[in-house]
Parts: C-alpha cells; sequence; structure tokens
C-alpha cells in the first residue's frame, strides 16, 4: 500500500490566520476540562498540536473536494468530542457547513457553547447516536464528507459513519501508524456500505518529547449508495463487524 506524507507547514500558517479563535477555543476547552474532564489534552501546547494542528491535517483534501464540487462543503464530523475535527475545520473555513456528532451529552453541551461564545453560526452541534441518526432522511447520504477522529477500529467505524456520505463524497479516518492491518481488516466493511480505500496519508506532529508523533490519515471515496439496512444496531455492529 502507497502511503504519502503530509507536510503541515500550510496549516501551521493557517492557524496563526485564526490565531483569535482558536485562543478561546483553547481557553473555554481549558477551563471546562476541570469541570467535565472533556480531554486528557488540557495545555496550551499540547491543545495547539494535538488538537488544532492534528484536526487540519485533511484540510487540504478537503479543499481539494470543495474545488471539485464548486461549492462550500457540507460535513459530518462524528464522535467529535470535545470539537476535534469539526469545530476547528468549522473555523478556518465559515463558508462551510458543518455537523457535529457526539454522542456524551457533557461534550454536546460543550461544543454549544463553543459555537456560542464564538459565533460560529456554521456548525451544528447535534447530541445524538450514529447509528440512529444515520438513517434519518435528514441526515442519509446527504454530506459532501465525513471526518472521525481517532473514534473505533475502522470495520466498526466504517459502518458508523459511510452512510452519511454522498456518492462521489470522501470519508476521512485520523489513525496512528501502522494502520495496514486495521486497512485489511475492514474491506469488506468499507465495500458493503459502498464505499473503497483511496489513499492513505502519513503526517507527523512535533512534540515537547523526544519522539514526534506519526500519524495516518485514511481516506475513503463512496462510490455507490448505502443499503438500507446499515448501519446496525451499536450492539451488533461491535459483536458482529462486517
Amino acid at each position: 500500500m502507497n502511503i504519502h506524507e503530509i507536510n503541515l507547514d500550510n496549516v501551521q500558517t493557517i492557524l496563526q490566520e485564526h490565531r483569535d479563535k482558536l485562543d478561546q477555543f483553547a481557553e473555554l476547552l481549558i477551563a471546562e476540562n476541570q469541570k467535565y474532564n472533556l480531554t486528557r489534552i488540557d495545555s496550551p501546547e499540547q491543545i495547539e498540536v494535538r488538537h488544532f494542528l492534528d484536526s487540519l491535517a485533511g484540510l487540504a483534501v478537503l479543499d481539494a473536494l470543495s474545488k471539485e464540487t464548486g461549492k462550500p462543503l457540507t460535513l459530518l464530523d462524528i464522535g467529535s468530542g470535545a470539537g476535534f475535527p469539526g469545530l476547528a475545520l468549522a473555523i478556518v473555513r465559515p463558508d462551510w457547513k458543518i455537523v457535529s456528532l457526539e454522542a456524551t451529552g457533557k461534550k454536546a453541551h460543550f461544543q454549544q457553547m463553543v459555537c456560542d461564545t464564538l459565533t460560529l453560526k456554521n456548525v451544528t452541534v447535534l447530541h445524538r447516536r450514529a447509528e440512529d441518526t444515520a438513517h434519518h432522511a435528514a441526515y442519509r447520504q446527504q454530506f459532501d464528507a465525513v471526518t472521525a477522529r481517532a473514534l473505533a477500529a475502522m470495520p466498526v467505524l466504517a459502518e458508523l459513519s459511510l452512510a452519511f456520505v454522498k456518492p462521489g463524497g470522501l470519508a476521512l479516518y485520523w489513525k496512528g501508524p501502522g494502520v495496514e492491518n486495521e486497512l485489511e481488516a475492514a474491506r469488506p466493511a468499507i465495500q458493503q456500505m459502498g464505499a473503497q480505500i483511496e489513499r492513505v496519508l502519513a503526517y507527523t506532529l512535533p512534540t515537547e518529547e523526544d519522539q514526534p508523533v506519526r500519524l495516518s490519515l485514511i481516506i475513503c471515496k463512496k462510490i455507490k449508495s448505502t443499503p438500507k439496512q446499515y448501519p446496525r444496531v451499536f450492539g451488533i455492529i461491535k459483536k458482529k463487524p462486517l
């Protein structure tokens, strides 16, 4: 499998262009994390790299998709936690329409606080489960792109997410290094959901530690409609992956 390297220098520039709102986001995250344990990454320096820089690793892929469609993207971020990558993308691409889907109430509430404080009018925060939401006509195959960052094993993730993507659209999955075995295990699920693996991108996050963090971004393309029976209920998805 060919793995291509992403250079994040341009992302660093984009972060600086949106510094005010990102700093406000970080301040809210640090303050609320003391109450609700939203994330283990809780210092300004770590948030900058491990949340903001990491969230924008796929920006060039999404920008290219937007250029291809000829319009601002519609994007759903599944299992978005404290808002990553969805809210970070919403800040740097305010013309995109982003839905942030989160099943945990305290995290969805925090995201709404961020949107209200930063006046992010291009975001809808949904406190709902993905496997249920994917069967609603308002969301099923309605998005140019779906993102998911460090959420679940690929076979599970494929079933939870790909029903949201329009044919021709993309799914972007943030993963660690050495994803080849996980991808092989996920191929049947990806195919049954109507998609195929398009490419794997690798990138490095600079850290204060001795070793930089190596990560991967999996790009899947939706090539046909998802069969109506998918996704199944979560217990079955987890117990019997496709």
